[in-house]
């Protein structure tokens, strides 16, 4: 601070500061307090002053820490210090033996001495260097933790790996083996509908044990006992060649051969549902055989 002197100049805050305080030296403590007594203006500052160290004085200390954090911080040091006391070898003795010197240990030693062990020139003997302490490497054991570790999940990704392929075949498997029944279910009857087609051309009846999805009930010439709603589904005029009612895939239908318009060699079978009854039917399959087997 920077004395001030006459009584013209004015004290500087800090002064003022210091007076209020007690730790202005007392030469200059007469002549800071006796400008006060004659300055309104630093009175003013000196007074500014006691009312924010009294305001200060009214804060409240710090909160003190709440019991249960404090208790969580506890338990997490206790816990960190179990670990620590855990994680050294169990096999290493409490108490190390006492430290030779290097020459020491290449004098007991018979026979050829390792390098390790041998005594390097030009440099003093001393003790061996301590596994534990400030600025010691820490024991090897947690890399074995982590390599474990690491091991461990790579096994676990791998064997992932192999049962999402293994599942992945077998869906592709299932799916080719469902894909061929479907589409041997499907020639199936279709030769099945070939062969009652030429059954009912030749007049004859087909026994139902033909096939699973297609089964013969009746068969016939003549279109009498064929409701118009499965004619009308055909879209053709011309009179049927052969009729007859079946069992189409697990459902009640009527076969209708016709003619195929433009050759007379072949014929047109239709599969109608045989549920229509005013509107025309629906058309199940709809196929072109040759006429004569």
């Amino acid at each position: 601070m920077t004395p001030t002197t006459g009584t013209d100049e004015h004290p500087e805050v800090a002064e003022i500061s210091a007076l209020t305080e007690g730790i202005l030296p007392p030469d200059r403590s007469a002549d800071v307090r006796g400008h006060l007594d004659g300055c309104g203006p630093c009175a003013d500052v000196r007074t500014s002053l006691d009312e924010i160290r009294g305001l200060l004085g009214t804060l409240p200390g710090p909160p003190r820490m709440p019991a249960d954090i404090a208790g969580r911080i506890d338990a997490a040091i206790a816990a960190e210090a179990l670990l620590d006391s855990t994680s050294s070898d169990p096999a290493r003795p409490a108490s190390a033996p006492p430290a030779v010197s290097r020459e020491t240990a290449a004098e007991a030693a018979p026979g050829s001495v390792s390098r390790e062990t041998a005594p390097s020139p030009g440099r003093p003997g001393g003790h061996a260097p301590a596994t534990t302490g400030p600025g010691r490497a820490r024991p090897r054991r947690r890399w074995g933790k982590r390599l474990l570790v690491t091991a461990s999940v790579a096994a676990a990704l791998g064997l992932g790996g192999v049962l999402v392929s293994s599942l992945s075949t077998g869906n592709n498997a299932t799916s080719g083996a469902s894909k061929s029944i479907a589409g041997a279910g499907t020639k199936a009857a279709t030769d099945d509908l070939e062969a009652r087609v030429h059954s009912l051309l030749a007049g004859a009846t087909l026994t139902p044990e033909l096939s699973p999805d297609l089964g013969a009930k009746e068969t016939g010439r003549t279109s009498g006992s064929v409701p118009s709603c499965v004619l009308l589904a055909t879209k053709r005029a011309d009179a049927p060649l052969a009729t007859g009612r079946d069992t189409y895939k697990g459902k009640s239908s009527y076969l209708v051969v016709l003619s195929h318009p433009g050759d007379a060699t072949q014929v047109d079978a239709f599969v109608v549902d045989a549920s229509c009854t005013n509107s025309p039917g629906t058309v199940l399959q709809h196929v072109t055989y040759p006429r004569q087997p």
